[in-house]
């Protein structure tokens, strides 16, 4: 609380509540001693103990594990069928962390325009190439070769390309 008063007026702290704070013009708040020496900002919530975080985790996994499910690896692709054609393709994510459906398989690097060619990077990440060409082979997009694209064109500003 800031007081506008006259001096020596009892202001009360900002963070605890305590009377007797002083107004802190580097802070923008009123503190006591103590809390201007903790840096004024009360504790969000309880201190969480690593053991107890590591101990969830293992009966976690555990739990998992025994259900038989997996954890998706981040390195593969999602297999899906276009919605609009159903030919076979896979969700990439992109560098700006959007997704973008890939065709399957290589194609030479002389068949596809520049700045519509594709690289699946070790970790799963489509990359666009531009017109750079470090190899002879490269992926596309499938939003490029859905034949129902002309029927159905994508949505303004819906980020097709990453």
């Amino acid at each position: 609380m800031v007081s506008y008063g006259e001096r020596g007026a009892c202001d009360v702290c900002d963070a605890c509540g305590v009377p007797r704070g002083r107004w802190r013009a580097v802070l923008g708040m009123t503190l006591c001693g103590p809390c201007e020496r903790t840096g004024g900002s009360r504790p969000g919530r309880e201190p969480v103990l690593l053991a107890e975080v590591l101990a969830t985790t293992a009966v976690e996994l555990t739990l998992a594990a025994r259900r038989s499910a997996s954890v998706p690896d981040p390195r593969t692709a999602t297999a899906t069928a276009c919605k609009r054609c159903g030919a076979p393709a896979a969700w990439h994510r992109t560098v700006r962390g959007r997704w973008i459906l890939i065709e399957p398989g290589d194609r030479p690097l002389g068949s596809v325009p520049a700045g519509k060619r594709w690289r699946i990077a070790g970790d799963g990440t489509a990359v666009n190439l531009g017109s750079s060409s470090p190899s002879d082979t490269c992926r596309i997009s499938h939003f490029d070769l859905c034949p129902a694209r002309e029927r159905f064109p994508a949505p303004a500003g819906s980020g097709a390309y990453g």
